[in-house]
């Protein structure tokens, strides 16, 4: 009613966080064709922050790392989310990779981008969306 968990767990830590937050970058692993258990745990955790509108307004952005398939219908689950919440999109990167760690040198979802440099470019919009939301409020 309150959007106060009366869970006393981490997420309690997590909520400052996100509510003292300007943006959020949400990241997780693809795991078959969904978000991880952790992530979705967060994601519905929150729903007492979306009763309240207390992420509304927060610039967010998405990177997902895949083995092979499901990175597109993932980001298109975190955007929804993202849009449910009422927060501002600044974009997305996703990580290819096989094993463990390859995702470092792996392919992006861009064909002219490996996976770090669609990560770096992605914080770059976050920070210039940022820098617009500040300025429109002003």
């Amino acid at each position: 009613e309150n959007g106060i968990c009366k869970i006393k767990d981490d997420m309690q830590k997590l909520y400052r966080e996100l509510e003292s937050a300007d943006g959020v970058i949400f990241g997780t692993p693809v795991y078959f064709i969904n978000v991880s258990a952790q992530a979705k745990v967060i994601m519905d955790r929150t729903y007492g922050l979306y009763r309240i509108r207390k992420l509304r307004g927060k610039v967010a952005a998405a990177i997902v790392a895949a083995r092979r398939v499901g990175a597109g219908q993932v980001l298109g689950l975190l955007y929804t989310y993202f849009v449910t919440q009422r927060m501002i999109i600044a974009g997305g990167a996703i990580g290819y990779g096989m094993k463990k760690g390859e995702v470092r040198q792996g392919v992006g979802g861009s064909a002219s981008l490996s996976a770090l440099e669609e990560a770096r470019a992605l914080g770059s919009s976050v920070v210039r969306m940022l820098e617009r939301v500040s300025k429109e409020k002003c």
